[in-house]
């Protein structure tokens, strides 16, 4: 198993191997489910529409551990074909080191395990410890635990070196951040990743919606039902971000769950990284 070494704030080196689903370590105990920043008041509708996000670290985090069970039930299976299209379009080589940002209850872990092979590594990274204990308990069960390490930590402060990372995954993730928090993030992948290294992100996508009743619904209900900006998820325009981060867009394409959730999927590399490998 390739080791990519991750770094705690103090400086020390830590592997926290998912073959122990109650050995999780969180760097940061107030970040929420994925290291969504805290409640940002300055940021408002405008900027494209992207709805603010209004409720705390704390908060979200809390709504996703309490909801780890059910999400995996329920959620995460609506989600499980747009993520299998993802690992279709990032299509990792065999012994790739993977970094699963947000990785939830790792419903995608074990087939994202069989695609790097056994000389693969992947890193599983949330900051819910329900989710955590899910996904480490799924990991234990489905024998990759010598492949895959899950972690507790904040997006916004990777624990990993620079350069350390080939393909970075952040599956419905991104949507949870505020502006400023998700530019961090952005960062942060950037900094990790190996020269030639893809990030391939899925998330709600916002480009669709004057002609999508589920997203203005989704927007309405986001503004105005009591409670459900607690899931901390908005659409926002994906692209634009992404690029303003630093990235080169390589393949984008959007389709919606059921249906009528819109979603738009990512592969991009750090631009101007002219160490690419022509082979990836």
């Amino acid at each position: 198993m390739r080791t990519c070494w991750t770094t705690t704030e103090s400086g020390a080196t830590d592997r926290n191997r998912a073959g122990n689903p109650n050995g999780v370590r969180s760097s940061d105990g107030a970040g929420n489910r994925n290291g969504v920043g805290k409640r940002n008041d300055s940021e408002s509708g405008r900027g494209g529409g992207t709805l603010p996000v209004p409720v705390s670290n704390e908060t979200v985090r809390a709504t996703y551990d309490r909801w780890a069970s059910l999400y995996a039930d329920t959620v995460a299976r609506l989600e499980a074909p747009s993520k299998r299209r993802a690992l279709d379009l990032l299509d990792p080589d065999p012994g790739t080191c993977v970094l699963d940002v947000g990785c939830g209850p790792g419903l995608t872990l074990g087939a994202l395990a069989e695609r790097v092979g056994a000389g693969g590594t992947i890193y599983a990274l949330d900051a819910a410890p329900g989710m955590l204990a899910d996904a480490a308990d799924r990991v234990h069960r489905s024998g990759d635990a010598g492949r895959v390490s899950v972690l507790g930590g904040d997006a916004r402060r990777l624990p990993f070196v620079a350069g350390s990372i080939d393909a970075v995954l952040a599956f419905d993730v991104l949507e949870l951040f505020d502006r400023a928090s998700l530019r961090a993030v952005l960062d942060e992948m950037r900094r990790v990743l190996a020269p030639g290294g893809v990030l391939c992100a899925v998330t709600m996508d916002r480009a669709d919606v004057e002609r999508s009743r589920f997203l203005r619904g989704y927007e309405w209900a986001y503004r105005h039902v009591p409670g459900f900006a607690r899931v901390g998820c908005r659409p926002f325009d994906v692209p634009a971000a992404i690029r303003a981060a630093g990235f080169r867009i390589d393949t984008l394409e959007r389709s919606r769950r059921m249906d009528v959730w819109p979603v738009v999927t990512v592969c991009c590399r750090p631009d101007g990284d002219d160490r690419i490998d022509p082979e990836r």
